[in-house]
């Protein structure tokens, strides 16, 4: 028989010991430990848009979830120990219809999205018995349709339909500034399929933003804090407007373009008929100041509002910034010859300036042949129906050089099949599952191209990319690099390919994300990468001010050199 060696004496500090555990907190069922209120609230989040999703009673929309999350916040916000903080969310559970009904079996297989859930079993926040409602809640869920969120019949993206617009107060109240972040960060958190590409965990991302919507301390503080929150997700389809932001930002537009060029901002277009007073801006200028603001510290300022899936498009998309402003006198420091001079030019409504570069894109050529037989396609201008008579012209040219460096009208299709002798797969999507938000699901591979065309274009194709190369005009790329023998010049394009899904969010606020994902055949992505140029050429500031087209110039000597 066993025999205990312990004397009595070293046993007496054992059960003592024993004893105060049996008799502590514990033993009652209480913790009196407390958590801080930026946990309690980004847990309320998640939990919220757990039932949100996956409750079928919630799904139903019978339940206004908005207003129950309204409810709840100032409760969650004072409920500061464990205990009390679980008590608030087991009623939160019992609000979406409880779990009676799903039948909780702890033996159910994971679903596939099973690392989405790794927060429901945080015990630091969560009690066993809330842990596993939360877990019924999840493993017990059904595929159903869901009154929150709809999916785009043709595209496959998300639609959100039926989520309030909250259009009015500007500024709303702490509660829903918080139903703001809550709703957006589950909809990124279920929806977009670029997550795990993101420069920062998205779960820290809801912790990071909880204080400073808390805090915003009126309308434009709290619009701008949106717009920094929705940046967060490195989409270049990620813009978020509303009429504070409008108002911020500025109504009026320069009649001249910008591109940030070897790290200076240089004017690369003038509207001569807008410009006033007139020739105060000439292509090649470099920009000091622009808003009475140095231009390195005016970029700085911006870069956080500015959404952009790598740093050339974000620079692209501040270049937008550089010629708005609140008034229409726009005043501005330029370096021409090595001299610096201060003027102030006429602002425009938006829609003028997009006028004028219609106007100035119609007296463009859809396509030309160059010198040497090389033929040239503006594709930001070509339509459907030039491309039959396109390519007839074309056909004979030892080359052919598409410009997209712009956005194109929907052409890829047709102009593939007059590039290829027969279909081949050029893309493939990734889906979001709605019957498992949060789960997303490859299609099959499209293909693009004839089925059988000997009479097929047999010259070289050369495509001209950058960083204005965004969504279709990079989707279109890859058609082209389907074709037998196409090279791509130029530099890194925008990285946000795929159908855009929206959603408003309290205050008149606006905002879109990529809403499928888009992928070569072999399962390369786009996103944040773009299109990779086979040859990678960049403009130069010489280059502008001498008015040459360096990427037309390298594409050209590539073909005669070969």
């Amino acid at each position: 028989m066993f025999q205990t060696k312990f004397k009595p004496s070293f046993l007496l500090p054992l059960c003592l010991c024993l004893l105060v555990f049996l008799t502590g907190p514990l033993a009652y069922g209480k913790n009196t430990d407390t958590i801080d209120q930026t946990t309690r609230l980004a847990a309320l989040a998640k939990v919220w848009g757990l039932l949100k999703y996956y409750h079928p009673d919630v799904a139903t929309g019978a339940i206004d979830w908005d207003e129950v999350l309204i409810s709840a916040i100032p409760n969650v916000k004072i409920a500061e120990d464990f205990d009390s903080f679980n008590q608030e969310i087991d009623y939160l559970i019992q609000e979406a219809g409880g779990i009676d009904k799903l039948d909780y079996n702890p033996g159910t297989p994971a679903h596939p999205n099973e690392w989405l859930f790794k927060w429901i079993k945080d015990h630091s926040i969560f009690n066993n018995e809330v842990i596993k409602k939360l877990k019924t809640v999840q493993k017990k869920h059904e595929p159903a349709e869901n009154f929150y969120v709809q999916q785009n019949p043709y595209a496959g993206n998300t639609m959100y339909e039926n989520e309030k617009p909250y259009q009015q107060p500007y500024y709303p109240d702490e509660n829903y500034r918080l139903l703001a972040l809550f709703r957006y960060w589950n909809i990124i958190q279920y929806f977009f399929p670029y997550k795990e590409d993101m420069d920062k965990n998205w779960e820290d991302v809801l912790e990071e933003f909880i204080p400073p919507l808390i805090e915003a301390g009126d309308a434009l503080e709290y619009h701008l804090t949106i717009k920094e929150l929705t940046t967060r997700i490195n989409d270049t389809h990620g813009f978020t407007n509303s009429p504070y932001l409008y108002y911020y930002f500025g109504y009026f537009y320069a009649p001249f373009q910008v591109r940030y060029i070897q790290n200076q901002t240089i004017v690369t277009r003038v509207f001569p008929e807008l410009m006033d007073p007139a020739g105060a801006v000439q292509v090649g200028d470099i920009v000091i100041k622009c808003n009475n603001t140095d231009i390195d510290t005016f970029r700085d300022q911006t870069r956080k509002y500015v959404e952009a899936s790598n740093e050339p498009t974000l620079e692209r998309n501040i270049d937008g910034y550089v010629v708005r402003g609140g008034s229409d006198q726009l005043p501005f420091t330029l370096l021409r010859d090595g001299q610096t001079m201060d003027v102030t030019v006429k602002g425009y409504y938006s829609y003028i300036i997009q006028d004028a570069i219609e106007e100035a894109e119609s007296q463009l050529d859809k396509w030309k042949i160059l010198p040497d037989n090389i033929g040239y396609v503006h594709m930001g201008i070509l339509l459907i129906e030039d491309v039959d008579q396109m390519m007839a012209e074309l056909i004979d040219t030892q080359a052919i050089i598409f410009d997209l460096r712009n956005y194109p009208n929907v052409t890829n299709y047709y102009i593939a099949d007059h590039l290829k002798p027969t279909a081949t797969g050029f893309v493939k999507y990734t889906i979001p599952d709605l019957g498992y938000p949060g789960e997303f699901f490859f299609t099959e591979v499209f293909d693009i191209g004839p089925e059988d065309n000997p009479d097929y274009y047999k010259g070289r194709v050369v495509v001209l990319i950058d960083e204005r190369t965004l969504s279709q005009a990079e989707w279109t790329v890859m058609g082209l690099q389907s074709a037998p023998d196409t090279t791509v010049i130029g530099s890194q394009t925008a990285g946000a390919d795929g159908n855009v899904s929206w959603v408003w969010l309290p205050g008149y606020i606006y905002t879109y994300f990529t809403g499928i994902g888009v992928y070569y055949p072999d399962g390369t992505p786009t996103q944040r990468i773009g299109i990779v140029p086979d040859i990678e050429v960049h403009p130069t500031i010489a280059g502008i001010q001498q008015d040459r087209d360096e990427l037309l110039e390298r594409a050209i000597q590539f073909i005669q050199n070969n």
